[in-house]
């Protein structure tokens, strides 16, 4: 149940990112937000008082990352549905 929050939050900036395409901050947006949010996960799941917090932490990052690529993949395939 821990990890369901960085794939939500990775959601939340997927699809958000998505919102303003063609824009060039948006991949560097989009990276700063989602180390960020895998830090800010840890910090809510109590696993950066731990020893090894540096794993924890970019664990967390990375789901923040595939929760993102699933949102913005979500988007776009919708987008495409749309305008056929």
């Amino acid at each position: 149940m821990q990890e369901f929050l960085p794939v939500a939050l990775g959601m939340l900036i997927g699809g958000g990112s998505m919102r303003f395409p063609g824009t060039g901050w948006t991949l560097a947006t989009a990276v700063a937000a989602c180390v960020l949010a895998g830090i800010a996960a840890s910090a809510v799941n109590c696993e950066l008082a731990q020893h090894g917090w540096i794993v924890f932490a970019s664990v967390d990052s990375l789901l923040v990352w595939v929760g993102a690529v699933a949102a913005s993949a979500t988007v776009a395939g919708m987008r495409r549905l749309r305008a056929s």
